[in-house]
């Protein structure tokens, strides 16, 4: 009996570890969004509009995500629940990637098309890295690489 529990809880323990490195952004409504967020967020742009919302993991932690396009360019702003600024993004032309980044991209990927590419900046702008989704012979990845090329991160689709 008590070797069934040990193995109940054990496989419990592997659920919720599982459960927890696949996490992905989820789809929020306005409403679902906590309200120091969206205060936040029309603070620093009130004219806004069309706005997306998710809910994503970011350094262990529940994060909200705010997108929105103008004038053609699209930019995501990440908080906390609490509405604190976590990150920024702005997606950019693949010819605005530095050489660093581009070079190695085509280093590890030599077939890849570059379908989108983002900077990602702190709170205060400066850019920290690059989210760049490829298609790789039918295959769409995207890489998180940082300033100097070296990706951390590739997630299929």
């Amino acid at each position: 009996m008590k070797r069934q529990h040990i193995i109940i809880v054990v496989f419990g323990i592997l659920f919720a570890i599982s459960a927890q490195a696949n996490v992905k952004e989820k789809a929020l409504s306005r409403n679902q969004v906590p309200k120091a967020v969206i205060e936040a967020f029309e603070k620093a742009y009130p004219n806004a509009k069309e706005l997306d919302f998710e809910e994503e993991p970011f350094e262990g932690k529940t994060a909200y995500e705010v997108e929105y396009k103008t004038n053609g360019i699209g930019y995501e702003f990440l908080y906390s629940a609490d509405g604190v600024l976590l990150q920024k993004q702005e997606v950019i032309v693949d010819k605005a990637l530095p050489p660093l980044v581009a070079q190695a991209i085509k280093k590890a990927h030599p077939n890849a098309d570059i379908m989108e590419a983002e900077q990602v900046m702190n709170p205060d702008g400066a850019v920290t890295g690059y989210e760049v989704k490829v298609n790789v012979d039918g295959k769409v990845f995207e890489l998180d690489l940082d300033v100097s090329g070296k990706t951390s991160k590739s997630e299929n689709d």
